[in-house]
């Protein structure tokens, strides 16, 4: 049992789960406070893109906030594609492409309030340390594997199909 708990296929099994479990809970809770004051639509309305984070360097505001033409849309579709990405994420289906989809979505989000928000380095208060920045990775390696996988799976098959041949053409 403790040797299948610490194979690499249950880790990236379980990773993806979570992380797709994350973004589909993630867009549920955007649309359920789509509408409330300071809540997500406002906050993409509003938003100036940080970049880098507040105060970094010191009296840099960021930049914006988005046209209407692309925050409108993007304030409305962004959750549905938290929940249906997170979803196909998670039950492991096309897991590169999903899986790259999360990746710009993270990264937009990213841009939006800076790579510290905080606007520091050192753990001084509660938003100190980027998390998006970790879900990237942690999706990057679902897709590696992935794709290591698939890899694999081929080979085996072309090799099962020599053997076949092979095996035929002895008898």
């Amino acid at each position: 049992m403790m040797k299948y708990l610490l194979n690499l296929h249950t880790a990236v099994t379980v990773n993806r789960i979570t992380i797709g479990f994350f973004f589909f809970l993630s867009g549920i809770a955007n649309y359920l406070n789509f509408s409330v004051p300071n809540g997500f639509y406002q906050t993409v309305i509003t938003q100036k893109l940080q970049m880098i984070g507040p105060g970094i360097p010191p009296g840099w505001e960021g930049i914006g906030p988005l046209p209407w033409l692309i925050a409108v849309p993007y304030a409305w579709s962004l959750p549905l594609a938290e929940i249906v990405l997170g979803i196909l994420f998670a039950l492991n289906y096309w897991v590169r492409w999903t899986g790259l989809l999360l990746i710009l979505m993270t990264f937009s989000i990213i841009l939006a309030f800076g790579i510290i928000p905080a606007g520091s380095l050192f753990p001084n208060g509660a938003e100190s340390f980027n998390k998006n920045i970790l879900f990237m990775t942690l999706i990057w390696i679902c897709i590696a594997y992935d794709a290591y996988e698939q890899k694999m799976s081929r080979r085996r098959s072309q090799a099962m199909a020599d053997y076949a041949v092979m095996a035929a053409d002895e008898e």
